[in-house]
This record gives C-alpha cells, structure tokens and sequence, in this order.
C-alpha cells in the first residue's frame, strides 16, 4: 500500500499529478508577483528606517492631489460653494459609496484638478443621504461616476463614465482662455468624441 502525500497541489506520491484546479492556478502564478511585491515593500521600509519621517515623501502622495478636490455633504453646502465660484469653473464628481469604478478614476480626478488650477473640483456620494440622494435624481445622474460641469451657477455639461479623454475634453471645452489649462487638450488620433 502506498503513502499518501499531505499536499495536493503537488504531485501526489505515486508520481501521478492531481489535476490542479483554475484558482490553484492563478494563484501559483501570482506567487512570483506577490514576491517582488514583499521585496519592494521591505527594501523600502529598510531604505527609509534610517530617514527621519519629515524627509520621506512617497513617489504618488495622495493626500497631496486629494486635498484639491473638496467633498461636499449636502446640495445646500454645493450651492454655497457654486456660489461662491463666481464666474470661475466648478467641477462636480457624483459617485457612490460601494462604486469601484469612482474610487480607481479618484487619482486622475485629482490630477485633473491639479492641471486646471483655476477650476474647483468637488465631489459627492450620491448615498449619503437622503438629500444627496434627491440631488442625484434632480441632475439626471444615471451611472456613477458622472461628471457635473457648472459656469456662473449653471451647469453646462453632464458625463457618465471613467473615460479620461473625455473628462478632459469637457473640462478644456468650457475653459476661458486666461485660465491654467486652456488649450492642454489635444484629441488624441483615432478617438471618437462620445455624445
């Protein structure tokens, strides 16, 4: 009688392989991977032991680009900040809480932010509230994210979805020309303008 092995994933003792199942596979292949990972994280974390906590600054700081883009709570706090805008651009990011597609765009939002300077980048969970939630459905947001632009008070244009191109296209359309960004946005070849 033979000895069975205690590990399954591997070949069985006979010398007879066990099929490996599409999960076993996926993970043996990302086991490399998540190696390189671990090595990258802990030189890091050995590069930067010595460094006092004031000189490290990550590659991406997020908290950087994120402190461009102001969360409003309530449709009374956003009219308070249209408002507020004047005449200048304001950019409404309306996205929900479990919305993975909004929290992966929420970078290049805040890049966007970044490169129009002039603009005032906000965003919304349309979940939040009861309130938030009547906002939504008052401004035809059908999918999450969609993307609000106002000038004077009035919004001008409306979006759905996390195509960067069109962000950008929208947000350069509506820009006077003395503000930072005007012109940056060259059509990329190939692209169709989506209506």
């Amino acid at each position: 009688m033979e000895a069975r092995c205690v590990s399954h994933s591997l070949a069985s003792c006979s010398g007879l392989a066990r099929p490996v199942s599409v999960p076993q596979q996926r993970a043996v292949a990302r086991a490399p991977r998540l190696a390189l990972r671990v090595q990258a994280v802990s030189s890091i974390s050995r590069h930067n032991a010595g460094a006092s906590a004031s000189s490290y600054t990550p590659l991406h700081a997020p908290e950087d680009l994120g402190s461009l883009v102001t969360s409003v709570h309530s449709p009374e706090e956003f009219k308070d900040a249209l408002a507020a805008a004047g005449e200048r651009m304001v950019v409404l990011m309306c996205k929900a809480v479990h919305c993975r597609p909004c929290k992966l765009f929420a970078k290049t939002y805040a890049a966007a932010a970044a490169q129009y300077s002039d603009a005032h980048f906000y965003e919304i969970l349309g979940d939040e509230s009861k309130a938030t939630r009547a906002m939504m459905i008052e401004n035809k947001v059908r999918v999450t994210p969609t993307f609000l632009i106002f000038r004077n008070g009035e919004r001008v244009h409306s979006h759905g979805g996390v195509n960067e191109t069109n962000l950008h296209r929208y947000i350069t359309k509506f820009l006077q020309p003395s503000e930072a960004g005007y012109g940056s946005f060259v059509e990329p070849e190939g692209v169709a303008e989506e209506k």
